[in-house]
């Protein structure tokens, strides 16, 4: 795996050797051409690899927040950010679940990708929690990474302001906070 563009365009991003599914470099692409991040806080919720926020940093987001529970994939997180950037202040890691986080942390961001595993049932209360307690800026962009097999956009309980994209079995659903509401 590695960095798709961007100023670190190239670099090696080494993963865990537990078994966990990283974000397809098409999905990926997609998201990066869709958003653009430059000069964003970017929060990598459920970070595996920490691809999405290290793509991230290459494009020019001011920061990056990785959270991610599992102990090994922390660790990689942390090899991988200290190889590509010299920069520490550009990025914060921590250990804790999405939904832990979510329901203690006060700070917002502009966007926030949350992708758990795909069996998981943390997808509607933490969502609940990034909304209620107002974790995204204003114009901010929650995107939910999915499988066409699992759950749907439905599942959520503001369905109807979701768009969803999808790529292969892997969907997006972007939502997006504006003037107070949110929509997209």
């Amino acid at each position: 795996m590695h960095i798709i563009s961007g100023s670190k365009k190239g670099k090696n991003i080494k993963v865990s050797d537990d078994s966990f599914r990283p974000t397809q470099s098409k999905v990926r692409e997609a998201f990066f051409n869709k958003l653009d991040v430059s000069g964003k806080t970017f929060l990598d919720l459920c970070s595996g690899s920490g691809s999405m926020g290290l793509e991230a940093l290459s494009r020019g987001a001011s920061h990056s927040t990785f959270i991610e529970i599992e102990k090994s994939r922390v660790k990689k997180i942390f090899e991988n950010a200290l190889s590509i950037f010299s920069d520490e202040s550009l990025y914060t890691i921590r250990r804790y679940s999405a939904l832990d986080y979510t329901k203690r942390t006060d700070l917002k961001y502009d966007i926030i990708y949350f992708d758990p595993p795909y069996n998981t049932s943390i997808y509607k209360h933490t969502v609940e929690n990034i909304i209620t307690r107002e974790l995204l800026c204003e114009n901010g962009v929650l995107v939910i990474e999915l499988d066409r097999r699992g759950l749907k956009k439905e599942d959520f309980f503001t369905s109807d302001m979701f768009e969803s994209k999808w790529y292969g079995n892997t969907g997006l659903l972007f939502y997006k906070k504006i003037n107070g509401l949110f929509e997209f």
